[in-house]
């Protein structure tokens, strides 16, 4: 009796599961944009305007604080220069690694203006959800105290 429904069972699973086959079902595009990225959220960068720190709200930029320094490094965009908008961060500025208390960078931060390390200081404390709190700044065999967004 054991082996007549094991081979019940056995012919049962081999006919499969009822799923026919069918031909090439035409759907929608597949998505595009940045994995996990906050197409639809804003997030804030800080770049120079008028000579002050401040910031910009970017859709497309993802949620984390390595992201929005990225964004930093590309610069303000077209519409943002229209307005005005500038950087002071060196065209030789890469980011390292960027945490949540500090971030390292690819230049000499005691070269940095104080305007470029307001950039990246605040850009950093507003991944976090706001602009308070402070970031240690390195880079090139450097380290800066920690500093505050102060724009």
């Amino acid at each position: 009796m054991k082996r007549v429904l094991a081979l019940v069972a056995v012919l049962v699973l081999a006919s499969g599961c009822g799923v026919r086959p069918s031909g090439v079902i035409p759907g929608e595009n597949a998505p595009s944009g940045p994995p996990n990225g906050n197409i639809g959220h804003p997030a804030t960068v800080y770049f120079v305007l008028n000579g002050n720190v401040a910031p910009v709200v970017r859709t497309g930029v993802g949620d984390v604080a390595a992201d929005r320094v990225r964004a930093l490094e590309r610069g303000p965009d077209e519409d943002e220069r229209a307005g005005g908008y500038t950087t002071e961060l060196p065209p030789s500025f890469e980011p390292i690694a960027i945490g949540v208390s500090d971030a390292e960078i690819g230049v000499n931060v005691r070269e940095l203006s104080p305007n470029a390390v307001a950039q990246i200081i605040c850009t950093v404390l507003a991944a976090g959800g706001g602009v308070s709190g402070t970031i240690t700044l390195s880079g090139g065999g450097q380290k800066l105290p920690p500093r505050a967004c102060t724009r």
